[in-house]
């Protein structure tokens, strides 16, 4: 009995250790990484790189081991770098790249967009995001980055690259693909005091599952600009373009003003949309009235005064030719009908604006029993296209012959 009570006993010590040795080693985890509470609404997981087995941090290129689950497309890893670190090649703000305090929090990321030595390599950062994109749906993108101070040039096409799949390269080659969200003109990012927002809005199609962000394109190809080191900043200038970068996001919205990311100036130019007149003196009524348009400013069901000469031959001619009905059909482009759903001083543009054409007419003289209106909405769009011209020719209002 003694010999089994003993060993019992051993037993249950051996187990009591086993059982403290792993608290201790789950504890030492814990304190590796730090305090860091996810944004639930951000579908990047990690996105500010706070999670991070911070013990083991003593050296650059060690984001994909240290801080999942971020990855890397090809073999060259990112570095990441905090601010308790004392070896100066992770520290933060002083490192041995420039200088710069996190965006937020403790932690920020380090990429390679550009070198000139042949030793070194172009270097990514990539992640699955914590579901996939809805399709579509309207997403926020956002990002901080600023170039180093010891980074002897600036690139373009600084960016991230929204994937439906996992890009897994096994060489050290850069990215060539065009990246959807870039700086407002995909200027070189020159920002080294602070950091610079990079944001814009994205269209989920439901397959969209990854992102990568770096520099993308043959280095031949990169606009590049000449960068001149701060007099307060020790160490050699790098034949390199070094960003850091810091809080990535990317957060369903419902209209693109949810999503504005620089000051007021900083807004895109208005741009209404015009054509020359395919109407001429010889087509008959109807064809004239067919062939009228009205196009308007963004967010604004104001006849612009453009169009006005057009507008009071369209009263001269209805005049003309009282057997004629017309019915207006109001347009707005997609960004516009997704503000109305946020703010209703916006909602029903399409309505709006053909209400402002008949009224026009109206005060013309024309009888409002012949004018229909029509509501269009953003649904049937002049072009599919999302450039700012391509977006002001759907800002319309049609004229059709009843």
């Amino acid at each position: 009995m003694k010999i089994k009570f003993l060993l019992f006993a051993a037993l249950a010590f051996a187990s009591q250790m086993s059982y403290a040795q792993k608290n201790k080693s789950d504890k030492a985890k814990e304190e590796e990484s730090s305090d860091y509470e996810e944004d639930d609404n951000n579908l990047v997981p990690n996105g500010g790189f706070e999670n991070a087995q911070l013990k083991s941090l003593k050296d650059v290129g060690q984001l994909t081991a240290l801080c999942a689950p971020w990855d890397s497309p090809n073999k060259a890893s990112a570095d990441l770098y905090n601010v308790n670190m004392k070896n100066p090649k992770v520290a933060a703000p002083d490192n041995a790249m420039g200088k710069q305090d996190p965006f937020g929090g403790d932690n920020y990321a380090g990429f390679r967009g550009f070198t000139k030595d042949p030793k070194k390599t172009r270097s990514y950062l990539m992640v699955k995001l914590k579901q996939k994109l809805e399709k579509n749906q309207l997403y926020c993108v956002r990002f901080n980055v600023s170039v180093s101070e010891l980074s002897k040039v600036s690139v373009n096409n600084v960016g991230m690259f929204i994937s439906d799949r996992k890009i897994g390269n096994d060489n050290f080659n850069a990215l060539t693909f065009q990246p959807q969200i870039t700086e407002k003109n995909n200027k070189p990012i020159k920002t080294m005091d602070g950091w610079e927002t990079i944001c814009g809005t994205y269209i989920g199609s439901g397959t969209e599952e990854y992102i990568i962000i770096g520099a993308f394109g043959a280095e031949d190809q990169l606009k590049q600009e000449k960068l001149k080191k701060p007099t307060n900043i020790q160490g050699v200038v790098t034949q390199d373009a070094y960003y850091y970068i810091d809080n990535i996001e990317i957060v369903a919205v419902d209209a693109q003003s949810q999503c504005f990311c620089g000051k007021p100036e900083d807004k895109e130019p208005d741009l209404i949309y015009s054509r020359s007149s395919a109407k001429t003196p010889d087509m008959k009524p109807v064809d004239q009235v067919a062939g009228s348009a009205v196009w308007f400013s963004s967010l604004s069901a104001e006849i612009p005064d453009q169009f006005l000469p057009e507008l009071d031959e369209m009263v001269a001619l209805l005049k003309a030719n009282p057997q004629i009905s017309i019915v207006l059909n109001g347009h707005c482009e997609k960004s516009e009908n997704q503000e109305g759903k946020v703010n209703t001083a916006y909602a029903g543009l399409g309505q709006k604006r053909a209400e402002a054409v008949r009224d026009y007419l109206v005060k013309g003289g024309v009888a409002a029993s012949r004018i229909e209106i029509v509501n269009a909405s953003d649904e049937k769009p002049a072009t599919d296209k999302t450039t700012p011209l391509a977006r002001a020719q759907n800002r319309r209002v049609e004229f059709k012959v009843k």
